[in-house]
């Protein structure tokens, strides 16, 4: 198995683990589509193995560039292994 680590939002953990995306900002949702969309095109799938239990404040980490300014952060494991 092949994994890649992110750092990104800790509120991103349950859409990106569970696909629930209850109770998130329109801005959140649209920027983890973006985020699937990438990791569709770069890896062939968005597989999130796990969220660390530590979150820290960060001002830029791997979801900025999608409009997510500074929050609360978690290293999200994924699986990246080539079907």
């Amino acid at each position: 198995m092949i994994t890649e680590t992110f750092t990104l939002p800790t509120h991103w953990a349950a859409a990106l683990n569970y696909a629930d995306i209850d109770g998130l900002e329109d801005d959140d949702v649209a920027a983890i589509r973006e985020f699937e969309y990438y990791m569709l095109h770069k890896y062939g799938g968005c597989y999130c193995l796990e969220v660390s239990n530590d979150r820290w404040f960060q001002r830029f980490h791997d979801a900025t560039e999608y409009g997510i300014p500074a929050t609360d952060v978690s290293t999200f494991t994924f699986d990246v292994t080539p079907e």
